[in-house]
């Protein structure tokens, strides 16, 4: 592959990656909670667990399959494409995104807003 840096790949993205893991951790944790409490006020405490553990490890597994299986070109970075080349191979070429211009800020700034206002609305995890 000429002209592949990795670096160049991966600039910005190491803030954006843990600030969208941090996100999801967050809203995963609080619909959790709130499936948990409604069933266990439907089917009480302990089947309410098993029930919603069977039904978060089945929706996740699939979630999974369907990610990674989708099309056989998972690709984990944005600035990348996958191409065919005229000798009919796959190869992996930089895309025409501007390196470097990653909004973290902006980005991190959104992810917030979501926080403060599940908090406000319908979660009480973090209080």
């Amino acid at each position: 592959m000429d002209g592949f840096n990795l670096s160049d790949q991966k600039r910005g993205k190491g803030l954006i990656s843990m600030l969208t893991a941090g996100l999801s951790l967050y809203l995963t944790a609080a619909m959790w909670t709130e499936f948990n409490s409604a069933l266990s006020g439907l089917l009480g405490p302990s089947m309410g667990v098993v029930i919603g553990t069977l039904v978060f490890l089945v929706f996740q597994s699939n979630k999974n399959e369907k990610e990674f299986t989708q099309g056989g070109n998972y690709i984990t970075s944005e600035a990348t494409t996958i191409i065919r080349d005229e000798n009919g191979q796959l190869r992996q070429v930089e895309s025409l995104i501007e390196k470097g211009r990653n909004p973290a800020f902006f980005i991190g700034f959104v992810y917030l807003m979501i926080v403060i206002m599940s908090e406000l609305s319908w979660s009480d995890l973090l209080s």
